[in-house]
């Protein structure tokens, strides 16, 4: 009978879990993957090993790939190897995490490519962080979360700031994933109406043939009913031997011969089910009933086909009703299947419950050592949530630079500054402390205090007042706000950050440094996503910067400021490491001095890319025009300044950054006419509790 049928010989369910990867792999090179799962590290006194499986999309080819333990106890696993397989066309990599263990015969392997071409082996997200002259390197993740925070740490530009905010890019990703659910649920409606209209011509055929029937005398009612039993008997043997057609076009004769016998339609059913004609399928299944129809495999077939027709919702309570029922055979598989939805929806706890269910109550060990991998994978995402969900971020930054021209710092640190002709290292150090009460899917909210200060030296090291004098102390309290959204149907995320600043610095050359200013700032800042590689931000800044130092009234520095920005980032590829930004703005700056009073604007352009040994290199070309229109003397300053720089994440939290900067600015006022180059090189280490 169908209803004996094994439930390991049911998975055979296609699921979506993510948009096809198209990048290119040079076979020239050796690849290295790196992998962290801390549930991987069964010997905490010896370093472990694993495997995965590397896929290409294109030619469905398939090879595992071993990685090591970097030692005991670290959880960290890195493997290499190389393409050797001869095709002509690029490989689209896919990376598997499969069962531990299912990778010893030629058999297995074929099961696990099954598995994965009906997507119940889901594939992991990754990207590729750089290359060298001979290798390749590709971080492996459990969950798009993780990728993206790793991602977000590689694509940071050479000054330590994001390229994009994370917030925007997870405001893309859970815009996507709505889109797809509104686009899902239209296709479930399309699919309902259909089925609507097939049930109502199914019932009236049914109808038709009983009133038919009726009509006969019983001698012929008993010759069709032999013959569709004679015809069930024979489509069974059809099933079995997997001539699925001919056995759907016996069960289909049958149910018209004896159009009074329901339990031809759950035969029928699950026929056209493995032809794949799920939405008539669906139909004829909820015509079974009768002593012959098992009512939770009829029930377990109706939710196989929702799945298969990505109506997840449906799907997902037939599972759970069939699961309740606690059958033997199909409520574990029944829990399984739940436990692959929830893990698709990043419901982890749900899955991690009905993984472990089927664990404890199946008797099939293929299904048991698929429910293990996914439970190690949950484990990890869960590790990873929980790092994410720590209170306080802790961030130190330390620095040496080398500067040609130690400019003297202005109040409004927009001006150009005064050349002083100094030149010499500098100390960089600083930190910050932030407290994130608030982080859910669509709201951020925290409070920021941070210090940075520098300390001066002469060109042998040596510690010089006239050097020492301007370095400025800068402390900063700021409560940024962010909301993650869709609007004007775009993913969207609108930042709002009012903070408090002050500067000290030693301005009289007497005794310590002093408070010179202290400002208000409010920020705000709208990120949308255009496309997939287009993200395009609007900036505005009011600030409101009073001057502490005495100074001739015409050369008061307290000033009231706005500033107007437009970054526009275009990613050149789908990992977001290679990259155009291209910047303009404005600004003016109203001082109640009137040699302060200026108006502003600003281009550059800056080019992102992967680098050697893993780095990240930008290259950034901007220049800017400042008119002084009141000043008593007449001030016009152009300033055209070149950036290069690599960043290198070291570990998961400490970086490196090397920056070299030449700036020509060319001002009417001979002070603040100069040509200057800086190089210089940080070290931020940060971690969270």
């Amino acid at each position: 009978m169908l209803n004996k049928l094994p439930a390991a010989c049911l998975i055979l369910l296609a699921l979506s879990a993510h948009a096809d990867s198209k990048l290119k792999l040079d076979t020239a090179k050796s690849i290295r993957i790196e992998y962290l799962s801390p549930s991987w590290n069964k010997n905490p006194n010896q370093a472990d090993s694993s495997s995965i499986l590397f896929r290409d999309g294109n030619s469905g080819k398939i090879a595992r790939v071993e990685l090591q333990e970097t030692g005991a106890n670290t959880g960290q696993f890195v493997g290499y190897f190389r393409i050797s397989w001869q095709t002509n066309s690029e490989i689209s990599p896919e990376l598997y995490i499969p069962p531990q263990g299912m990778f010893a015969t030629a058999d297995q392997m074929k099961k696990i490519d099954d598995l994965i071409k009906e997507n119940l082996l889901l594939r992991k997200p990754f990207f590729m962080n750089g290359a060298t002259a001979g290798s390749q390197a590709i971080s492996l993740f459990d969950t798009k979360e993780q990728a993206l925070a790793a991602m977000d740490q590689f694509r940071k530009s050479a000054s330590g700031k994001p390229i994009v905010d994370n917030s925007a890019i997870d405001a893309q990703r859970r815009s996507e994933a709505m889109t797809e659910a509104n686009r899902q649920a239209e296709i479930a409606r399309v699919q309902e109406n259909e089925r609507v209209r097939m049930a109502l011509d199914e019932l009236k055929k049914k109808d038709d043939l009983k009133k038919q029937q009726e009509q006969m005398d019983a001698a012929e009612k008993a010759r069709r009913q032999a013959e569709a039993k004679r015809l069930a008997d024979l489509a069974l043997k059809d099933y079995k031997a997997e001539k699925y057609k001919d056995a759907e076009s016996k069960y289909s004769q049958a149910t018209e011969l004896d159009p009074f016998n329901n339990s031809f339609y759950f035969q029928y059913g699950v026929t056209l089910f493995r032809n794949e004609n799920f939405n008539k399928s669906i139909v004829v299944l909820k015509l079974a009933d009768g002593p012959g129809v098992n009512p939770i495999e009829r029930d377990y077939f109706l939710a196989l086909n929702y799945l298969k027709t990505k109506e997840f919702t449906s799907a997902y309570q037939d599972f759970e009703k069939i699961k309740a029922k606690n059958d033997k055979t199909l409520s574990p598989s029944s829990s399984f299947f739940m436990g692959v939805i929830d893990f698709q929806k990043e419901r982890y706890e749900p899955a991690k419950t009905n993984f472990e269910y089927t664990l404890d109550q199946s008797s099939d060990p293929a299904m048991d050592k698929q429910a293990e991998a996914y439970i190690e994978q949950i484990a990890n995402i869960m590790a990873f949530a929980k790092e994410r969900a720590k209170k306080f971020i802790f961030t130190l930054n330390f620095g040496l630079q080398s500067d040609s021209n130690i400019l003297a710092y202005s109040n409004t640190q927009i001006d150009a500054g005064v050349q002083t002709g100094l030149s010499g290292y500098r100390w960089m150090y600083g930190g910050s402390i932030e407290w994130r009460p608030l982080y859910s899917e669509k709201h951020e909210w925290s409070t920021l205090l941070s210090v940075s200060d520098l300390y001066s030296m002469d060109n042998k090291f040596k510690a010089n007042t006239d050097f020492q004098n301007t370095d400025p102390l800068v402390m900063s309290l700021a409560f940024p706000y962010k909301f993650k959204g869709t609007l004007f149907s775009k993913a969207f995320m609108l930042g709002l950050t009012p903070s408090v600043e002050t500067m000290s610095m030693n301005a009289d050359a007497t005794g310590s440094r002093e408070q010179i200013s202290n400002s208000t700032v409010l920020k705000t800042e709208q990120t949308y996503v255009m496309n997939e590689n287009w993200f395009s931000a609007y900036n505005l800044e009011l600030r409101s910067d009073k001057s502490l130092l005495t100074t001739a009234d015409d050369d008061n520095q307290s000033a009231s400021k706005i500033t107007l920005m437009t970054v526009n980032t275009f990613f050149k590829n789908k990992e977001k490491t290679e990259a155009n930004i291209w910047e303009a703005g404005v600004a003016q700056n109203t001082a109640n001095g009137k040699n302060s009073t200026y108006f502003r604007y600003d281009l550059a352009g800056t080019y992102m890319m992967p680098a050697f040994w893993q780095t990240s290199f930008t290259a950034r070309l901007g220049i800017y025009n400042a008119k002084y229109g009141l000043h008593t003397t007449g001030r016009t300053d152009s300033n055209t300044g070149l950036t290069l720089g690599l960043r290198k994440p070291l570990s998961d939290s400490l970086s490196w950054t090397l920056n070299g900067t030449y700036t020509i600015n060319k001002s009417t006022l001979d002070s603040s006419d100069y040509k200057k180059y800086l190089l210089m090189t940080v070290l931020t280490w940060n971690t969270s509790l």
